[in-house]
């Protein structure tokens, strides 16, 4: 990062040297137009390294998506929209399908409760404070009362 700054700073003192030392109003806007078009070249450059990257991304993040956009033809687009309905159905019913035969076996559920602690829950809320910054405006604590 210095190092860069260092280098723009020596090609901003060099651009500026050249300027000072061209002779004409003429040549002096000849040389700043062409430094100005030289570092417009080099900017552009580097956005467009940086919107291709943000682009591969993009298409990483979502593939679906992605395939949409380079269908061709609304037909296809439909047919592929429909594709993935019915595959995001068959992975959702297959997911359901799962969580039944585990039940079925006395395996642990995804949506299996646990019982927690007085000391759990008043760590747990505290740090939920703490992470939303509030922790020094509120403190929980949290008691057991006997079963009435």
């Amino acid at each position: 990062m210095e190092q860069t700054t260092n280098q723009n700073q020596e090609e901003i003192s060099r651009q500026f040297e050249e300027f000072c030392h061209t002779k004409g109003i003429v040549a002096k806007f000849k040389v700043a137009f062409a430094n100005m078009a030289e570092s417009a070249r080099k900017q552009k450059e580097a956005d467009k390294a940086h919107l291709e990257e943000v682009k591969r991304q993009s298409a990483e993040a979502n593939p679906e998506f992605t395939e949409f956009l380079h269908t061709k033809g609304i037909k296809a687009k439909v047919k592929l929209v429909i594709e993935n309905i019915k595959k995001g159905a068959k992975e959702s019913s297959e997911r359901v399908r799962k969580q039944i035969e585990q039940a079925k076996h006395g395996a642990p559920s995804v949506t299996a409760t646990r019982t927690y602690s007085a000391d759990e829950l008043t760590r747990e809320f505290n740090a939920f404070l703490k992470a939303k910054g509030l922790d020094d405006k509120y403190v929980v604590e949290v008691t057991e009362e006997s079963g009435n």
